[in-house]
């Protein structure tokens, strides 16, 4: 009896020691881990497209108008001057009337040839770098141009867009009379015979 004594004894104290846990009771909740906490989202492309900036001029508000038009949607003209434009291809001699209009955002020159605004230039109070900014610079004036368009042309102070917005060109002119590391304006030009 004693020999099963020491056996039993031997028995509980190497159960003691066994690697196994000890159950739980089935009301005990199972042990956690501690929380962790979510990862912060990481900084991606926005799938939205960029908001479009407000333009500081309509041009296509104005083009093609009559000097009537022109002058009920910017005032009446602080300068004007006159003279004869010639036609191309033709080489056809007609008068002109160039109007010199001051808004909010800059200064406005409408050429009028044949009764219509048929060469608008906007010189913006805005800086835009040359020629860094050349399509920000079209934007402001209302043009829609497409990010990354590259110019059909260029010389050492403009940028030629040709076609935007159905104009036959889109010039951005560098600022050479004051910083010509800016633009000093954009100028649009309604139709091939008015270049």
């Amino acid at each position: 009896m004693k020999r099963t004594l020491y056996t039993f004894a031997i028995l509980a104290l190497l159960s003691g020691c066994s690697d196994t846990q000890p159950e739980t009771p089935a009301s005990a909740p199972p042990p956690t881990k501690p929380a962790e906490q979510p990862a912060a989202p990481a900084e991606s492309a926005s799938t939205e497209p960029a908001p479009k900036p407000t333009a500081l001029f309509d041009i296509l508000g104005i083009a093609s108008k009559s000097e009537a038009d022109v002058e009920a949607a910017l005032g009446k003209p602080t300068e004007t001057e006159t003279g004869n434009w010639t036609l191309l291809p033709s080489e056809e001699k007609t008068p002109y009337v160039l109007h010199f209009y001051e808004i909010e955002s800059g200064k406005v020159e409408a050429l009028f040839i044949e009764g219509k605004a048929a060469r608008i230039s906007f010189y913006p109070k805005d800086e835009f770098k040359y020629p860094d900014d050349a399509i920000k610079a079209m934007r402001a004036v209302g043009l829609a141009v497409e990010d990354g368009a590259e110019p059909d042309s260029e010389a050492p102070h403009f940028l030629n867009f040709g076609r935007v917005d159905g104009f036959f060109a889109a010039h951005v002119v560098k600022d050479l009379e004051g910083s010509p590391e800016n633009i000093g304006y954009v100028k649009v030009i309604t139709e091939e015979r008015y270049k």
